[in-house]
């Protein structure tokens, strides 16, 4: 038996409408798509304080909430299961474009009762570290006097 809930737009066979889930979580479940989050997970005891970044998403990690968000250049795409929402070719190019509508795919909450307010707080962090640019290549050259 999982220790956790799993809420996806429309449901599957392992996951629940997000329609169905409590108000409250429905409501991070806005924010998050709002910022062009996919994925959010709130896991009951393993803790970590980090910022990731794979060859599809970037990760912020803080407590037991993790934030995943789409690159906007992926080294390598991913698709969810068709069941669970399959995320398409398609959506990487609206996110390109600046289009964030329907980037949740997954939210992940544990059965126990946790913080909310820190899953919040964690989603803002997510969208500022997401919209830091990245460093530009200086090219330096040494001049000989």
């Amino acid at each position: 038996m999982s220790n956790s809930i799993t809420y996806s737009l429309n449901g599957s066979k392992t996951t629940r409408p997000i329609n169905t889930a409590p108000y409250s979580i429905q409501l991070a479940w806005r924010y998050a798509n709002k910022i062009g989050a996919a994925i959010i997970r709130v896991r009951s005891n393993q803790e970590r304080y980090e910022y990731t970044e794979g060859d599809a998403f970037s990760g912020t990690h803080n407590g037991l909430v993790s934030v995943y968000i789409p690159l906007k250049n992926p080294r390598r795409f991913f698709f969810f299961r068709k069941d669970a929402n399959q995320v398409s070719f398609l959506t990487f190019i609206l996110r390109k474009l600046g289009f964030k509508k329907n980037t949740m795919q997954i939210f992940e909450v544990p059965k126990k009762q946790f913080d909310l307010d820190e899953v919040c707080s964690v989603i803002k962090r997510a969208d500022v570290y997401n919209n830091i640019p990245s460093p530009v290549p200086h090219t330096y050259s040494v001049s000989k006097n």
